[in-house]
């Protein structure tokens, strides 16, 4: 079962901006969807999309139904960025950046998974998404590790890409699959706003990290 395309985007709030760490109040971080962490891809049908759409490319390779579980997300998220984003304003306003994956270009883990996505959603518009932001190395990703890695650990290691650093349209949105401490979305917007003073910085998720509340205590 996939989740049902709402009518519109979700914004982060004051009722939900304390769920993401690293975001400040001033920060337009819009989501479609809400995952919960830890419970597993069969708590939701939010949760089995992101599981899907997240499938790392050496356990799909050989596997041809994990590849249409894939690529069935990726279809099922990028129907829902058509339906939700304005044409008009996505080919007059916005250049769509899409956050690195932890693994480099070569690496037999490398997955693309967001540029198939903005493509597949936006194709046919006038779209500008370009590899804005690059990592210099291969990472372990955050949900595979004990211990997240630091924000000052991640900023270490990330640029600007200056091969895809033409002229950008007024705003740039950062796009990623999870919203969850929100480090990712913030190292980006920091390098972005030095390479790009004039620029409005915006975040675009198809889900954000719900964080399930303490069970209450027994009487």
């Amino acid at each position: 079962m996939l989740p049902p395309i709402p009518n519109r985007l979700s914004r982060i709030d004051a009722t939900t901006l304390d769920q993401h760490f690293f975001l400040q109040p001033t920060d337009a971080c819009f989501y479609i969807w809400e995952y919960t962490r830890r419970v597993g891809y069969h708590a939701s049908p939010t949760n089995s999309l992101i599981a899907n759409f997240k499938k790392k490319p050496l356990r799909i390779v050989d596997n041809p139904p994990e590849q249409s579980h894939k690529q069935r997300a990726i279809h099922h998220c990028a129907a829902a960025l058509r339906a939700l984003i304005e044409r008009s304003w996505l080919e007059t306003q916005a250049t769509l950046v899409p956050v690195p994956g932890s693994k480099l270009p070569g690496h037999p883990d490398h997955d693309d998974r967001l540029i198939q996505l903005l493509q597949r959603a936006f194709q046919n518009y006038a779209l500008d998404a370009r590899p804005l932001i690059e990592q210099t190395q291969s990472t372990r990703a955050d949900h595979e590790r004990s211990a997240r890695q630091r924000f000052d650990e991640l900023i270490e290691i990330t640029r600007i890409n200056e091969a895809a650093a033409q002229p950008t349209r007024p705003i740039l949105v950062v796009v990623d699959d999870v919203l969850n401490t929100g480090k990712h979305f913030k190292v980006a917007e920091q390098l972005l706003a030095q390479r790009f003073p004039s620029a409005t910085i915006r975040g675009l998720f198809l889900a954000r990290c719900r964080h399930q509340s303490a069970a209450p205590a027994s009487p």
